[in-house]
């Protein structure tokens, strides 16, 4: 099976990576290492936010942000709908805060998906050796 690594050097995949203060999209992410990252590839480009806990001793690499977002959209691709989503992650389907969650990770799967093209957007989710 073929590495994130791999998948990187073949497709040519570049990433910035600037320290952020905040995740928007997290709460409580003042207590995180946050970043903004934008991936390149050809004249293609994919911007996002990125955290990690503080037990990180170094910069997220371009295989971290990747592979992190890759297991989000296979997430969402395995999941019938917001109900089935939050039965296999352990959410209340009550909850806004995993409703909005739900959604962000949608709309991160679209843009990999859209960054990526069809194909090889389904080739790092499903044949590709994550970290």
């Amino acid at each position: 099976m073929k590495t994130i690594k791999d998948f990187v050097r073949e497709n040519n995949i570049k990433m910035d990576l600037d320290p952020l203060g905040t995740n928007p999209w997290m709460e409580d992410s003042n207590n995180m290492n946050n970043y903004d990252v934008t991936l390149g590839r050809g004249r293609k480009y994919l911007s996002t936010h990125f955290s990690t806990g503080l037990g990180w001793t170094h910069d997220p690499d371009i295989e971290d942000v990747l592979s992190c977002l890759a297991s989000d959209a296979a997430g969402i691709a395995n999941s019938l709908n917001f109900d089935a989503w939050c039965g296999e992650y352990g959410y209340d389907t009550d909850s806004r805060r995993a409703e909005r969650l739900y959604k962000v990770c949608k709309r991160e799967a679209k843009k990999l998906e859209n960054f990526l093209g069809y194909d090889l957007y389904h080739e790092l989710l499903w044949e590709v050796e994550r970290e």
